[in-house]
């Protein structure tokens, strides 16, 4: 049971439905995750554009992104952001052996390309909070200065997100079991 209210449309102010439906308009609907947060409307309406943003308009591949919002999940733990883009992930091309190992913690190790450079990048970012030089230099002569940026405020952004989450104790949508 999640720590908040889970806030419906007409739970809000109507100067506050406007987040509401943009969250819906750009999402399809708005699930438990966003509808927790929704008890502060401004902050997630922003959070919800901004995370829009990085999700659905950066310059950056769909596997590759679904790559690092895996890594953003497992390492806050978040069964919530895993759940939704495991699935997400395979539709884009990650396979299982991929998928596994970002699970089982072994990656990037036995990964290569593309996928061993955003994993080490995510997983550096997200467990000693910062890169390396070598591990930066990598991710940047592949994505080049926007997408690298992206890179980094997508990781950053489910990261928050899933954190977000686990302090709430969002449940996942009825009906949906944890693949975590």
């Amino acid at each position: 049971m999640a720590r908040v209210p889970y806030i419906k449309r007409e739970d809000l102010a109507p100067e506050d439905q406007q987040h509401f439906d943009g969250i819906a308009g750009s999402r399809g609907r708005v699930g438990p995750n966003f509808s927790a947060l929704l008890n502060s409307p401004e902050a997630t309406g922003r959070l919800a554009a901004f995370g829009e943003y990085v999700r659905f308009h950066a310059e950056i591949d769909e596997r590759l992104k679904e790559l690092a919002i895996l890594c953003a999940a497992r390492e806050a733990n978040n069964p919530y952001v895993w759940t939704a883009h495991e699935r997400l992930a395979r539709e884009k091309g990650v396979n299982d052996a991929v998928i596994n190992a970002i699970r089982d913690r072994s990656a990037p190790t036995g990964l290569r390309g593309d996928d061993a450079r955003i994993v080490r990048y995510a997983k550096e970012l997200l467990t000693t909070h910062e890169v390396s030089d070598d591990t930066f230099g990598a991710v940047h002569r592949m994505l080049g200065n926007q997408a690298t940026v992206e890179l980094t405020l997508l990781i950053m952004y489910y990261s928050t997100l899933a954190h977000a989450l686990q302090a709430l104790k969002v449940d996942l949508p009825q009906g949906t079991a944890s693949t975590l």
